[in-house]
């Protein structure tokens, strides 16, 4: 008998029933279902005191032999059969070591190279960052193995799926991480496993051939007749014809050396602002309503844009935490573990901010300049200054007023907005804490390139990720590693 395939969307799963999917399929198909597949499911908190899932599936009513096999690095990328070549890879965050994967699984030759330290270690040195204010400059929560994405919510958004964010969710479901992330609507993993996932990315990128440096920072290039020839690591120059830079969004360094060679550069709009942090119970309530089992829901989420800013990286049940990466600055930023069971919820407030075009730089200036600002107002022992969103808007000095060192314009833009998501979420303004400032939302230059990922001026140089611009976030970073190799 021919197999047929079916499709249903849009039906609704009740909260104590997500894992009983195929059975509530075979209910509304009046018949026995086989090899069903959840293509998105999410959670629908619309009527208040009845959230329930909404899940999109395929399946077929007949039994079928046919294994479909998940699409993931080794599936999407071909062995070539061009001469394989040596290249040098900066960073170990996503972009990077998916960019190193994918390079490999193709046949070429990788050196990976990382100023910070294995993900292990930074992760000791972050602690002692969060206790004890002891801050080392290649080794925090930007720089190390695993980038500025390892040390957050672990959160796997993305706009659009591609056949490269799909290739690197595999690959992280083929490394242990849940098999929920192929489907669910907002995926996330957590940093307390995040840490364990590259672990074995970085043994699979060893075991296929792959060399790893950590603590090894690259310093200066060298361009003869708009090609690259050869770089400079930790003082030592050696030559390369191939390099793929997945820099971070944080590495402001290599921006100023890139623009000492040539390499071009453009200026990129990006926001700042502040975290706003609530108690979860308050967010879980207005979102889901009450007399609802939050452990079948888990931490309610929200998303809030208005006419001045917008909400960005929503952090639920998660903490906020200061951040650097030069020892006169302080920035803030949100972050939660796999259970996102901490009794608060945050969440960036920004402001879009534009930048001078004609100065590519300013950017980065404006960024150091308001985080310079709060060092000093925090103590310059790496806190960041807090007021409540009461206090804000009063503008009282208690302990410390926003007000005296962010922009005004900023500030103005931000006090609009609290009052707008006030109205869409009253209690937002009475329960809320702003903690200041977030500026590392995303790069504040682009990296110029072409469709191939090769820079536009200089040959050779391939620059990829959230610190190229053209990525935002652990799976696009990843996503656009692959996007290279599958290019190059």
């Amino acid at each position: 008998m021919e197999r047929s395939i079916c499709k249903l969307e849009q039906f609704e799963v009740p909260l104590l029933q997500k894992n009983a999917i195929p059975k509530i399929i075979a209910n509304i198909a009046g018949r026995e279902v086989f090899n069903v597949r959840i293509e998105r499911l999410a959670l629908d908190c619309r009527r208040k005191g009845k959230p329930h899932y909404v899940c999109n599936a395929t399946f077929s009513i007949e039994p079928t032999d046919e294994i479909q096999q998940n699409l993931n690095s080794k599936n999407l990328i071909k062995k070539s059969n061009a001469k394989p070549c040596e290249v040098s890879i900066i960073g170990a965050g996503p972009a990077g070591l998916w960019a190193a994967y994918a390079l490999l699984l193709k046949g070429h030759k990788v050196n990976l190279y990382e100023q910070g330290k294995p993900v292990e270690e930074r992760f000791r040195d972050i602690r002692r960052f969060l206790k004890g204010k002891i801050f080392l400059e290649h080794s925090n929560i930007f720089f190390g193995e695993g980038g500025a994405g390892a040390f957050s919510d672990g959160k796997l958004n993305t706009r659009s799926r591609t056949e490269f964010s799909q290739a690197v969710l595999g690959d992280l479901i083929s490394l242990g991480a849940s098999e929920e992330i192929a489907y669910l609507s907002k995926p996330h993993i957590g940093t307390d496993r995040l840490q364990f996932l590259i672990k074995k990315m970085r043994k699979q990128i060893l075991e296929l051939g792959g060399n790893i440096y950590f603590e090894s920072k690259l310093q200066d290039i060298s361009v003869s007749g708009n090609s690259l020839n050869s770089i400079c690591i930790n003082k030592k120059w050696q030559p390369c014809e191939t390099l793929v830079l997945a820099n971070g969004h944080s590495a402001r360094d290599i921006y100023e050396m890139l623009s000492a060679h040539g390499v071009a550069l453009e200026g990129k709009s990006f926001a700042v602002g502040v975290r706003i942090e609530h108690p979860q119970s308050f967010i879980n309530e207005l979102r889901f309503g009450k007399g609802v089992d939050y452990k079948l829901t888990g931490a309610a989420d929200y998303t809030l844009t208005g006419k001045t800013a917008y909400s960005f990286c929503m952090c639920p049940g998660g903490v906020v935490i200061p951040c650097a990466s030069e020892p006169n600055g302080a920035a803030t930023n949100g972050m939660s573990y796999s259970r996102r069971n901490s009794p608060f919820a945050n969440s960036a407030l920004v402001v879009p901010h534009s930048i001078d075009k004609n100065d590519i730089k300013s950017g980065i200036a404006f960024q150091r300049q308001l985080e310079q600002a709060a060092f000093e107002v925090g103590g310059k022992n790496f806190s960041v200054p807090k007021q409540t969103a009461n206090n804000f808007l009063a503008k009282k000095s208690a302990p410390c007023n926003l007000w005296d060192f962010m922009p005004n314009d900023i500030c103005q833009n931000l006090e609009a907005a609290l009052y707008e998501f006030d109205k869409k979420m009253p209690g937002f303004i009475k329960n809320g804490l702003l903690i200041a400032p977030e500026t590392r939302t995303s790069a504040p230059i682009r990296i110029v390139r072409k469709e191939n990922c090769e820079s536009v001026s200089v040959s050779g140089i391939y620059p990829i990720g959230e610190g190229a611009g053209y990525a935002g976030g652990i799976l696009t970073s990843a996503a656009d590693g692959v996007r290279l190799a599958y290019a190059i």
